[in-house]
């Protein structure tokens, strides 16, 4: 990156004309100033104030008529003198105020010394502009320098001269005083630039995150708040030829309807993007060596901008523009492609040159100068070598927008990890030859993880549209086809209803696709309360696709015109199995080709002789005429290669869902119609097996959910084939281990995995759709009726499920619950039954084990008697257990009853220290350790252990057992022994902070805190406590504890490592 400008920096660009100020700044430099006479800190002061100053003053000469990237390094030169100057104005003046000990003139400074203030101050310290920051950062900014002034101060003669209370005196003043006087001449400084320098304006703009529904509704269309922010600054020289192309090109954007015209019903009309185009919102960070900006858990910190339009003004008028790219992230149908288009068209030819590269269109191996002159020989079809098109920008920052470089890397699989330190190595070559250029980088965001970011690279992340967009969208829309639709007896669509499919109304292109459903009859608004989720998607996805058909084949009748329907979703369902089969959200052509060969062979139509132009792949076919299906292309060895994607997951999952109950109802009405035959061939469950053996279900909650809503629907609508679901289900897990060589479709081979892993996710997926018709539980027995121990053979099964992806073998512990119930007694049965968010019983999840290797009773705890909440690790564990039926497992949670019915539910969770945020521990281990190990063996780590384990605010099961464990090592620990007077402070501080207590009885409490008494240094301490904690939220006095005992809270800086998580690999 370049250079940081610091104060002397900005002396010697703005003085470049200016002897005296070129000849203080190398002063500066050498830590020299001695050698001009300036004793004491208030010579310094003045100084820096007078030329900072005259700097200042001399700005409006030195920035008209220069080059946009000319003018943004003196503009940010500026800056940094009034950074500097409010900082030393405000020094001087706490430091002059009454009552203050001491005075600049007091601080006499040897040539040493200045050299260390001139270094840290003048020489070193670079304040970027408040760019996409809260104003509150430069007060920390501040802050942060009194300190150090406060610092340097220490080592000054002056400073030893005070007593203690004139050093505390001048110590709170430069704390307090001196950052809030020096934030508020800053901004003095600040706003008096801005009324002359436009560019102080916008980058002060680009602070405000708050946007009320009011400000929104302002929000001009078009993005034209861009172009009149950009207005504003000056602009260079007039257009050439290809400049002037290109702006016209660009421009024709804003009169293009938002979708494809033939996508709306006819009658209405599309707005175009410059009706409608809403300036998105987004948020702002800066990379760094560890950033993942492909994690949501990176932005988390990172505040919304409500209007990017600022910011992005802002980010390209910075001197740093040119040092490297500026990324923006989004997922699919989030808008990043429309906003380049948008920001080509709107920056202002004299000021920027736009320069939009779809890399789709490139070779995606080609160097960056490559590929932007391929880009521009598409748009202008000439060959344009970029140095003519870089000279021809004059005064103007050409802004080079490579638009799509997730499509490089999916479509080609092409590996440019090294893609963003290419365009970052580009721009400085560019420098160096006197042509600076920004660059901006547009990515899906999961595909961020395979690039490498630049230090400090900013990067904006688009964020979904809000209520106040999405209503603003509707009132456009209403706007432009209120004659249309009240003609048609239709009334407008609200934001309430709107809301009801949020997910897919946050998209912008999703909603466009719900305002143009709802257009045909209002079907949105008249879709009924009991319409399931998928019944919505049914009917959106049913709708376009009628709209398709009757396009292209406006003669069929209705049973031809059905038909047809159903083959467009047939379609799309092998697209989205061909993803989920994958494991994956996207596919290729090829093997989208390959896929619809064999699931769907007569999926294209090919009509005659396709002549020179060759003819189309059936994957184009089928996903070209859905602008839902999000096409990525790139160019490869000369040729094109796609890949596909649906616009929001939620599409493909519902169609996969779609699939697969669709293929099992077929199955269903087979097996009635044999059964009716005298001679019937065995059932073809081929499809089935073919689309459920390469991924498991629960893989994706929504399938689930999809499913669910789907096979509801239909045993509502014919409530006696549930039965006959539920049994050919049942038949088919009874045969699911063995081969069936009358299968079809074996050709069907989206990956190439071992036979026992497709065995093992058939019959994962038939046993979780089986909990989805059966109402209730299923015996486990009923699945192996041959079997003498049903829950062996149910083990033998599951333990193949258990090589399935973690997301899978997670979400099959959601989806169903194992249930080993009254093996304490003489008649035991497992069953398996749809999963539910309920609390866990420990012995329906291990009761099995009772019964291994002993014959007569145990003499343990009853598991069935302990219940543990069903959210946390503790849970999912033993529902693992349960579902594998997991011997070695149980056995040690049989061994570790009496810490689950006296301590607590939590067996598995690593919290992070509270000290060491590098270090994971687990409280199971430290309360075991605490009790069974000898006291004086490790004395700081069980000191270590204390300080974790009483770290909450609340008192509950645990925490008693820690204070009765600390009583005993108090009593077995002499007074010499130093870690003895810190477990005194541990607990102190343990009992002052508690605010509450949860599973205890009045009697546990009393018991530990008259063991405790004897060693506090405050004996009351106790007494609080017991005044504090014994509420009515407690047990009553004596009572046992509760077995439904709430999970205890997260205290700050105990945050669990995985909250909720998944047990890791125990589970």
């Amino acid at each position: 990156m370049a250079k940081k400008l610091s104060y002397t920096d900005a002396l010697q660009i703005l003085g470049a004309d200016d002897p005296a100020a070129l000849d203080f700044a190398g002063r500066l430099i050498e830590g020299g100033l001695g050698l001009l006479g300036v004793p004491d800190l208030l010579g310094v002061r003045e100084m820096v104030l007078e030329h900072g100053r005259d700097a200042l003053v001399r700005l409006r000469g030195r920035i008209d008529g220069t080059s946009r990237h000319d003018r943004s390094e003196r503009i940010a030169a500026a800056h940094q003198v009034i950074v500097v100057t409010a900082f030393f104005e405000a020094v001087g003046e706490v430091l002059a105020s009454p009552g203050c000990p001491l005075s600049l003139a007091d601080l006499e400074i040897t040539p040493e010394e200045q050299h260390g203030l001139f270094s840290s101050t003048l020489t070193s310290w670079s304040v970027r502009p408040p760019i996409g920051l809260r104003t509150e950062r430069i007060a920390r900014i501040y802050t942060s320098r009194a300190e150090l002034l406060l610092r340097f101060l220490h080592g000054l003669a002056a400073w030893e001269r005070l007593g203690d209370g004139e050093r505390r005196t001048v110590g709170e003043l430069i704390r307090t005083q001196v950052p809030a006087l020096a934030e508020r001449r800053y901004w003095e400084s600040y706003h008096a630039l801005a009324a002359d320098v436009a560019e102080f304006g916008v980058w002060v703009a680009a602070t405000e995150h708050a946007t009320t529904r009011a400000d929104i509704d302002r929000l001009a269309v078009g993005l034209a708040g861009l172009e009149e922010m950009v207005g504003r600054l000056p602009s260079g020289n007039s257009a050439e030829r290809h400049r002037a192309e290109l702006t016209e090109i660009y421009r024709r954007v804003l009169r293009r309807p938002l979708l494809s015209s033939h996508d709306v019903p006819a009658g209405l009309r599309l707005p175009t993007m410059e009706e409608a185009y809403l300036a998105p919102r987004g948020r702002l960070g800066f990379t760094s060596g560890e950033s993942r900006p492909s994690s949501l858990s990176w932005w988390e910190g990172a505040e919304v901008h409500e209007d990017l339009q600022p910011l992005l003004v802002s980010l390209l008028t910075q001197p740093d523009a040119t040092d490297g790219p500026l990324v923006v992230l989004g997922h699919p149908g989030a808008g990043k492609s429309k906003l380049t288009e948008m920001l080509a068209a709107r920056l202002p030819l004299g000021a920027f040159l736009p320069i939009r590269v779809e890399l789709r269109a490139v070779q995606a191996d080609a160097p960056i100068r490559r590929q932007i002159e391929e880009g521009m020989a598409a748009v202008l079809h000439t060959d344009v070598a970029w140095r003519d098109l870089a000279d021809s920008a004059g005064d103007a920052l050409p802004v080079v927008i490579l638009d799509g470089f997730d499509e490089l890397l999916q479509a080609t699989g092409v590996n440019r990890s090294d893609y963003l330190e290419r365009v970052q190595e580009f721009q400085r070559d560019q420098s160096a030859l006197g042509r600076p250029i920004a660059v901006i980088v547009t990515s899906r965001t999961v595909v961020a993880d395979r690039v490498r970011f630049p230090e400090s690279t900013p990067v904006i992340l688009l964020e979904p549209f809000d209520e106040g967009r999405i209503s603003r969208m509707l009132d456009v829309w209403s706007g432009l086809n209120a004659d249309e639709l009240l003609s048609r007896g239709l009334r407008p669509l609200t934001l309430d209803i709107v809301l009801a499919h949020r997910e897919l109304a946050e998209q912008p292109l999703l909603l466009m696709m719900l305002m143009i459903y709802d257009a045909d009859g209002n079907a949105l608004r008249n879709a009924t309360a009991g319409l399931s989720r998928a019944g919505l998607y049914q009917q959106l996805l049913s709708s376009f696709a009628e709209r398709e058909v009757r396009k292209h084949r406006p003669h069929l009748d209705a049973p031809g015109l059905r038909r047809a329907i159903d083959d467009e979703l047939r379609r799309l369902e092998v697209v989205a199995m061909a993803m989920f089969a994958r494991r994956g959200q996207t596919v290729t052509a090829e093997e989208l080709g390959a896929d619809l060969a064999v699931l769907f062979p007569d999926s294209g139509t090919h009509t005659g002789d396709p002549g020179l132009h060759g003819r189309i792949d059936d994957a184009d076919q089928v996903l070209g005429r859905f602008f839902f299906v999000h096409e990525a292309r790139a160019l490869q060895d000369g040729g094109a290669r796609s890949v596909y994607e649906f616009l929001h997951a939620t599409f493909g999952e519902f169609l996969v869902a779609r699939m697969v109950v669709e293929a099992l109802r077929e199955l269903v009405e087979e097996r009635r119609h044999a059964r009716r035959r005298r001679y019937a061939e065995p059932l073809n469950d081929g499809l089935l097996y073919a689309i459920t053996s390469f991924a498991a279900l629960p893989g994706r909650s929504a399938v689930l959910e999809f499913a669910d809503d789907l096979l509801q629907d239909w045993f509502t609508r014919l409530p006696e084939e549930r039965g006959e679901c539920r049994a050919l289900l049942v038949d088919l897990f009874r045969e699911a281990p063995f081969p069936s060589p009358h299968r079809s479709f074996s050709d069907y081979a989206p990956r190439r995995i071992p036979i026992t892993q497709r065995q093992a996710l058939h019959s994962t997926n038939l046993v979780v759709l089986l909990t989805l018709v059966e109402e209730g539980e299923i015996d486990i027995a009923e699945l192996f009726p041959d079997s003498r121990d049903p829950w062996q053979s149910w083990r033998g099964m599951s333990g193949l499920w258990r090589g399935m992806t973690a997301a899978e073998w997670h979400g099959t512990i959601d989806a169903i619950r194992v249930r080993h119930l009254g093996y304490l007694g003489d008649r035991p049965r497992s069953v398996v039954q749809r999963g539910r968010p309920e609390p866990v019983n420990v012995g329906e999840c291990i009761g099995f084990e009772l019964r291994a290797d002993v014959t007569g009773p145990l003499a343990v705890a009853d598991p069935y008697s302990i219940v543990v909440p069903y959210d946390g690790v503790t849970s999912k564990l033993l529902r693992s257990m349960a579902l594998r039926a997991n011997g070695t497992a149980s056995r040690m949670v049989l061994m570790l009853l009496p810490y689950l019915f006296h301590a607590g539910e939590d067996l598995g969770t690593w919290f992070v220290d509270p000290i060491d945020p590098d270090l994971a521990w687990a409280e199971t281990y430290d309360v075991l350790e605490l009790r069974l190990g000898r006291p004086r063996a490790d004395a700081p780590g069980r000191l270590e252990r204390y300080t974790r384990l009483l770290s909450s605010p609340t008192l509950g099961r645990v925490e008693l057992i820690v204070l009765r464990q600390a009583a005993e090592d108090l009593a077995l620990t002499s007074d010499a022994v130093p870690e003895r007077a810190a477990l005194v402070r541990v607990v102190e501080s343990f009992l002052h902070d508690v605010r509450s207590a949860r599973g205890i009885t009045t009697a546990d409490v009393r018991s530990a805190m008259d063991a405790l008494r004897p060693f506090l240094r405050h004996g009351e301490t106790a007494d609080t406590v017991l005044g504090r904690v014994i509420t009515d939220a407690m047990e009553p006095l004596d009572a046992p504890p509760s077995d439904d005992v709430p999970g205890r809270p997260v205290a700050p800086g105990r945050a669990a490592l995985y909250p909720g998580g998944s047990g890791g690999s125990a589970s």
